[in-house]
């Protein structure tokens, strides 16, 4: 068995790759730890030690990421095994039968490979904004023991800073950044697909420190989904506008939204995105950037 626990999701999707062209018999058990409230460092240790108790043949990789979630690539992994890994650990990990369901999924990578892929690519996503707000609060040299409200005070003064400098960062990058704040996974795979290879891209699914991502991504085109599952659109795109107000947004709709649409556009959108939508609509938004006209004359 394999254990791989540093810089796991970059080395886990280069594997897939990899397994992709030479063996796709493989299968892929994702344990869903980060979507539970309890989960701590211990948990994938515990796996670990459980595993020897499901299965025979040890010819197991298993990759822990740094929000807890833990990827177990094996040829023999069945449903079978699955549910009897999740027996074991139940006891261990001191969850109620309803917190275990949902808490794993099995894939083949023969026929789940594109799901695996953008599941990796939005964790390393995910994983280098993390890296960026740490290394900008590092920056700014906060003390350990200042109190929550200092610090946000800090950080609050430090976000003017970046957004007196947001147009000049903008206009002197040669190649166009474009943000997507999204949590549909289609929808993400699609713009993954579209803009790679073209663009420098960030696809987030969540709304939560929209506006310090965005101060620090400085990007020509911002991707805003009205409905996010923990933030409201209307509100970050108010911030946005009030820090940026030459932001160009763009906001992604589900069907029926006619009014949220509407209020997008009064507080300063630029225009809006049916789901699902098409590679060229997409692409026709991202030409009318204001932004990525100066960079193309």
């Amino acid at each position: 068995m394999q254990i791989i626990s540093q810089d796991s999701e970059r080395r886990l999707l280069k594997d897939l790759r990899s397994l992709w062209q030479t063996n796709l018999e493989q299968r892929c058990l994702h344990l869903k730890f980060s979507q539970t409230e309890k989960h701590n460092n211990e948990w994938p240790e515990i796996v670990s030690r459980e595993l020897k108790a499901v299965f025979e043949d040890m010819s197991l990789d298993v990759f822990i990421c740094k929000d807890h979630d833990v990827f177990i690539i094996n040829r023999t992994m069945t449903h079978k095994r699955v549910t009897k890994l999740l027996t074991h650990l139940k006891p261990k990990l001191g969850l109620a039968r309803e917190e275990m369901a949902g808490l794993a999924s099995l894939y083949e990578l023969r026929v789940d490979l594109p799901k695996l892929k953008v599941l990796c690519e939005k964790k390393l996503e995910s994983l280098c904004l993390e890296i960026e707000l740490a290394e900008h609060e590092k920056k700014l040299k906060i003390p350990k023991n200042t109190s929550a409200k200092d610090k946000n005070a800090i950080l609050t003064k430090t976000n003017k800073e970046l957004a007196n400098t947001l147009p000049s960062r903008r206009q002197k990058r040669k190649i166009a950044e474009i943000m997507v704040i999204e949590d549909d996974p289609f929808s993400q795979r699609l713009i993954s697909n579209v803009l790679k290879n073209k663009y420098n891209f960030t696809i987030v699914g969540e709304g939560a420190n929209a506006c310090t991502n965005y101060l620090i991504k400085a990007p020509d085109v911002l991707f805003l989904d009205i409905n996010l599952p923990d933030a409201n659109g209307h509100d970050i795109l108010k911030e946005i506008f009030e820090i940026d107000p030459d932001a160009y947004v763009i906001m992604f709709s589900g069907k029926g939204d006619k009014e949220n649409i509407l209020k997008a556009i009064d507080l300063g959108a630029k225009g809006f995105l049916g789901k699902p939508f098409t590679q060229n609509k997409l692409m026709q938004y991202i030409r009318k950037s204001p932004h990525i006209k100066n960079k193309n004359r």
